[in-house]
């Protein structure tokens, strides 16, 4: 007999007892893992043919649109010594990107509208509340399977984003930020519908009620500066007049509008690329207000891409705690 054989009881093997010491050093993977309600949805979800077919169809549709741009772009820059490559690399990754947004805007909603209502309506929401199972982990688990499936289509198109690597112009910030606004949008549209679907009494309002809110929160900032454009032609006007507008004014103006560009995900995209382009700064840069006066001060303004992130994680947060606390009151 060994040693740890005579330190063990009789039939007490050690190995598992490795193991769990191994899994409780990672007790939230451990808790994702066992969690019941994942492992339902995840099986449901990724045995059918649908999950593989959507996949399939996505990154197939992805690599048309890269091989159209790429090759729209090199036949329009007829340059006499080839199109610049820079530029090529800079269009096919925004493309490939800003079709992402669009996928996770569209297909987010359509996952997590009918987590809580679906329940209800085949009558076995009121089977998992008298179950052991908490509020946080039916929550937690309705969630995390959504964000499962759309975290693996966002990250199935890296290979295609990085041939942008070999056209140039792209940087490996640049792809990490564009990640990183993908898998913060998903979560915080995840979490939105689900404490709508929470709130809801059937799927159908639940979805209505969340692309209402998706198509608000990306195509809303345009809508609302369409609409307030003879105003803001006004006030110009105004302003202009007027032979110097007060310095709180402006400085106001443009956090307040800074701000209201940051929560946009289109906008935010775009201002944080200009930002990397011409500062050269992933965080913080210097914004002159004026280059002739010295009445107006010059202002630090964070990234745009930093206070979207901070925002909708927030966001998400307060949208994860509500659908805890609905979930978890007592049914009339």
């Amino acid at each position: 007999m060994t040693q740890a054989g005579q330190d063990s009881p009789v039939g007490a093997p050690t190995e598992p007892r490795r193991r769990r010491s191994r899994l409780r050093l990672s007790w939230p993977l451990r808790a994702l893992r066992e969690n019941p309600v994942l492992r339902k949805e995840l099986r449901g979800r990724m045995r059918g043919r649908r999950a593989f077919v959507v996949l399939s169809v996505y990154l197939v549709l992805l690599s048309c649109l890269t091989t159209v741009l790429y090759f729209s772009y090199t036949t329009i820059a007829q340059q006499p010594y080839g199109p610049d490559t820079y530029l090529v690399g800079k269009i096919v990754f925004g493309g490939m990107v800003g079709v992402q947004l669009l996928m996770v805007v569209f297909l987010t909603p359509a996952f997590t509208a009918g987590a809580i209502t679906g329940e209800r309506e085949r009558q076995t929401y009121d089977l998992l509340r008298t179950t052991l199972l908490s509020a946080r982990s039916l929550v937690t688990g309705k969630l995390s399977s959504a964000l499962t499936y759309m975290v693996l289509l966002i990250l199935a198109a890296v290979p295609l984003e990085s041939l942008a690597f070999l056209l140039g112009g792209v940087e490996l910030e640049e792809v990490i930020i564009s990640q990183l606004f993908l898998l913060v949008t998903a979560l915080s549209l995840a979490a939105v519908s689900m404490a709508i679907s929470s709130w809801s009494k059937s799927t159908l309002t639940a979805t209505v009620l969340s692309y209402g809110y998706a198509l608000l929160s990306t195509a809303g900032l345009p809508l609302l500066f369409l609409m307030l454009t003879p105003f803001l032609g006004l006030a110009g006007f105004t302003l202009g007049g007027a032979q110097e507008p007060a310095a709180w004014l402006v400085v106001s103006l443009v956090y307040l509008g800074g701000l209201v560009l940051a929560t946009n995900p289109f906008s935010s995209l775009i201002l944080s690329e200009v930002v990397l382009i011409q500062e050269q700064t992933l965080l913080f840069f210097e914004l002159p207000l004026s280059q002739t006066s010295a009445r107006y001060p010059d202002l630090w303004l964070i990234s745009p891409w930093v206070i979207y992130l901070l925002f909708y994680l927030l966001v998400a947060w307060v949208a994860f705690a509500m659908c805890v606390r609905r979930v978890r009151r007592v049914e009339r």
